[in-house]
């Protein structure tokens, strides 16, 4: 089975403008990208909660727990954040390796770049339990890129 993934063009704007956002929010800050991610997400999670229930004049369980665990968040912004760089760290050290090996046994064409990029990953992942900055803004330049990418790919549609 094979899954292909398709994006319109409003997705892949909304996509563009995220990535450049949380990309430069990585490279100044990354305390103040986390902490305010956090806090948007459970202001999100308290609207997706109250809104329904306006709607159908009714209380919901899933309504009260989504409005729950965005007080939650909004509350302990920070901590979420502690954790979530600690996630990051992780995943950066095993996807690293995955694209370096999967680079050092493909194509020609792509090794080089395959390289490269799984190498930053894992160092940005490394350095994440360093305690060192410079992870994040990798990470945010990475995703500054992606953006950019993202962008020139929408002029040409």
């Amino acid at each position: 089975m094979e899954v292909i993934y398709v994006q319109d063009k409003t997705t892949m704007i909304i996509n563009t403008i995220l990535l450049l956002i949380v990309g430069i929010l990585f490279i100044w800050d990354k305390d103040l990208a986390l902490k305010w991610g956090f806090i948007v997400a459970g202001v999100c999670l308290i609207v997706s909660g109250i809104l329904p229930m306006i709607m159908v004049k009714n209380v919901d369980l899933m309504g009260v727990i989504l409005i729950v665990l965005g007080i939650i968040i909004c509350l302990i912004p920070s901590f979420l954040a502690d954790v979530t760089i600690i996630l990051i760290g992780v995943i950066a050290i095993l996807l690293g390796v995955i694209i370096l090996f999967s680079a050092i046994k493909g194509d020609e064409n792509t090794k080089t770049m395959g390289v490269i990029v799984g190498a930053l990953i894992l160092l940005a992942g490394i350095l994440t339990f360093l305690g060192n900055d410079i992870a994040f803004i990798i990470f945010g330049v990475m995703l500054v890129i992606a953006g950019i990418v993202n962008a020139v790919t929408l002029m040409r549609i």
